[in-house]
């Protein structure tokens, strides 16, 4: 196998940690107390750890063949990512709002850095329509979940320290960009 695809890999594991968050304090605490709603919790980081559980099915010949059921999960899974995405950033504005005063001019920056974190998640998507091969049309679909998922781990972190199970996702996405691109060029090299 191809090292770009083990960095592809250990770039969906972190994703699929994403669940440790469910046993990590202050969150486990409050889905114990009953303070947080589980339906909402668990859209919210449970999709980050699905993906990362589906991505990981990867088999290389996949990729290598143009798999064209591959190309259609990669696919509905960039389009969910950037939907996903957004759903957060309407949890990052609640969140952000009960600040108080200073909320206002936090609100104005975050905008600014929604812009480029779902952005990138669509450039990705788009990126991913037009590339001629199927495999490498879903790597770039892969590309766009990793971003999506890696943005939310990262934005998540800062709003909310305490949540450090969300490294694994923070730099497993990162990671799983990096191994696709390598996939995407290695497959170019022998084709």
């Amino acid at each position: 196998m191809k090292w770009g695809y083990y960095l592809y890999r250990i770039g969906a594991l972190g994703l699929l940690l994403t669940a440790g968050v469910f046993w990590n304090e202050p969150l486990a605490a409050d889905l114990k107390n009953g303070s947080a709603q589980w339906p909402a919790v668990l859209i919210l980081f449970g999709f980050a750890a699905t993906v990362g559980a589906i991505l990981l099915s990867l088999r290389p010949s996949w990729v290598e063949r143009n798999n064209q059921t591959w190309m259609y999960v990669t696919h509905g899974l960039s389009l969910l990512a950037i939907l996903w995405l957004l759903l957060w950033c309407f949890v990052w504005l609640a969140l952000i709002s009960a600040r108080g005063d200073s909320a206002e001019m936090f609100i104005k920056h975050m905008a600014d850095l929604h812009l480029f974190g779902v952005g990138f998640a669509m450039a990705a998507y788009g990126a991913g329509w037009i590339s001629p091969r199927l495999g490498e049309r879903s790597m770039r679909f892969a590309m766009g979940v990793g971003w999506a998922v890696s943005y939310m781990a990262w934005l998540n972190l800062y709003l909310q320290p305490g949540l450090a199970w969300l490294w694994a996702p923070a730099v497993g996405g990162l990671l799983l960009i990096l191994g696709a691109y390598f996939v995407v060029r290695q497959d170019q090299g022998a084709g």
